[in-house]
């Protein structure tokens, strides 16, 4: 399939639910939790999302694996699709990388494809950066 160009979308969420369940495990050195997640987002990237994370941390680090379903609009087009994503911090250092799930694009989110980058600025602001393409529409110049 052809696709267009990569394009950035930039929005800011807010998360409006949080609803953790500590968990233990065998030989676990910290602390174990399934969590259930609602945000809002605003921006060239507005809509809604629920996501389901395993989350372990201590005293050093944390980290989590995410699943996390989106309804709304990337640009203009609008749909829902599913991103997958994960984090690691140690002290003030944090990485974050994920990927929309091939596939899980419905409407005018039907083909996306790409890379999403969660961030948290110093003052708590949440971001999403998401790098995009969609596969080029019949007869379309490309």
């Amino acid at each position: 399939m052809i696709e267009t160009g990569t394009t950035t979308y930039n929005g800011e969420f807010e998360i409006t639910s949080w609803d953790a369940e500590p968990y233990s495990e065998p030989g676990s050195t910290g602390e174990l939790s399934r969590v259930r997640a609602s945000k809002v987002f605003e921006g060239e990237i507005s809509g809604t999302s629920t996501a389901e994370l395993l989350m372990a941390g201590n005293d050093v680090g944390a980290g989590y694996v995410a699943s996390e379903q989106f309804v709304g609009t990337v640009g203009n087009r609008t749909g829902a699709m599913t991103v997958q994503h994960w984090g690691v911090a140690e002290g003030a250092e944090a990485a974050s990388s994920g990927h929309i799930i091939p596939g899980s694009g419905t409407d005018g989110l039907r083909g996306i494809a790409g890379k999403a980058v969660y961030s948290q600025d110093p003052d708590g602001q949440h971001r999403l950066e998401l790098r995009v393409s969609f596969p080029a529409e019949v007869g379309q110049d490309v």
